[in-house]
C-alpha cells in the first residue's frame, strides 16, 4: 500500500478541511479517504462534500449522513444540538440537490488487512469506540475482545465517529502529542487506529487533525486553520451557537 491520508469528521467545517487538504498536498500524499461525516454542526456541507467528492478515493458514510438522508436513525439518538443541525444540514443539502448524491455511500470498506470505518469493528456507522465507561466500548476488556474476535480478516481498523485522536491495541492506548506523533504499525500486532476529527476536534486541542498510513507506520498531523472564521460563520448563519464555542475550545 502505498501512503494514503485519512480523514474523518469534517462537519461542515471548510476551514479546517482546506487546511488538512493543503496540508495533505504538502506531503505528497495523493490518495486520501474518508471516514463519513463530511456534513452536520458546521457551516458549510455543500462546499465540504463537493470538494471530498471531489479529492477523496473513498468516502463512506457516517451517522450524521445516514440521518440527514433518511430523517432518523434508529441505531443513534442526537441530542437536541445535534438534531437542530441535522435538520438545518439536511435543507442546506436538498436546496443544493445533494441529498440523492448520499446515497450509495458504504459505513466500511476492506482493504488488505486494513479496514475503514466510521464507527466500530462491531457496528461500522454507529458505535463509539472509547477509552471511557461513557457509551461505545464500555471498557479496555471490550476493546481487547474485539481486537481478538473482529479483527479476523484484518489486522487494523480505522474509525473515527468519536473525534478524538488515539490508537488501541490488546496492550493499551497510546495517545499521539507533540513529542510523539508516529507510531510503528507491526503487521503481527492488531490495532484500532482513531483517527480524530478535521472540523470538530474533541480532545482540547483546536488543530484539525488527521493521520497518514503507509502499511508500517501511523503517523497523526495537526493542522491549525482560522476557526474563527468557521465560528462566525456558525453565528450568523442560524445553527446553535454552542457549536461555534466548541470548535475554538476543542471539545
Amino acid at each position: 500500500m502505498s501512503t494514503i491520508a485519512v480523514i474523518s469528521d469534517v462537519h461542515g467545517n471548510l476551514e479546517a478541511l482546506d487546511a488538512v487538504l493543503a496540508r495533505i498536498d504538502e506531503l505528497g500524499v495523493d490518495t486520501i479517504y474518508s471516514l463519513g461525516d463530511v456534513v452536520g454542526y458546521g457551516p458549510d456541507p455543500e462546499a465540504c462534500f463537493r470538494k471530498t467528492e471531489a479529492r477523496c478515493r473513498l468516502r463512506l458514510m457516517g451517522n450524521h449522513e445516514y440521518t440527514v438522508l433518511h430523517g432518523s436513525n434508529p441505531g443513534f439518538a442526537f441530542n437536541a444540538t445535534a438534531q437542530k443541525a441535522i435538520d438545518w444540514t439536511r435543507e442546506r443539502m436538498r436546496k443544493a440537490d445533494l441529498l440523492d448524491r448520499i446515497i450509495g455511500l458504504q459505513s466500511f470498506h476492506h482493504e488488505g488487512d486494513a479496514l475503514f470505518v466510521h464507527g466500530s469493528a462491531r457496528d461500522t456507522l454507529n458505535e463509539y469506540l472509547r477509552e471511557t465507561d461513557h457509551g461505545g466500548y464500555s471498557n479496555f476488556d471490550e476493546v481487547v475482545e474485539s481486537l481478538q474476535e473482529d479483527f479476523t480478516a484484518f489486522r487494523i481498523c480505522f474509525v473515527g465517529h468519536n473525534h478524538v485522536p488515539f490508537l488501541a491495541t490488546t496492550e493499551g492506548f497510546l495517545h499521539p502529542h507533540e513529542g510523539l506523533m508516529e507510531f510503528q504499525a507491526s503487521k503481527e500486532e492488531k490495532i484500532y487506529v482513531s483517527v480524530g476529527s478535521v472540523g470538530q476536534p474533541r480532545d482540547r486541542d483546536p488543530r484539525a487533525c488527521f493521520v497518514t498510513f503507509d502499511a508500517s507506520k501511523v503517523i497523526y498531523h495537526r493542522v491549525p486553520y482560522p476557526f474563527a472564521i468557521t465560528a462566525e460563520k456558525i453565528r450568523s448563519c442560524g445553527l446553535p451557537l454552542s457549536l461555534a464555542d466548541r470548535i475554538a475550545a476543542g471539545r
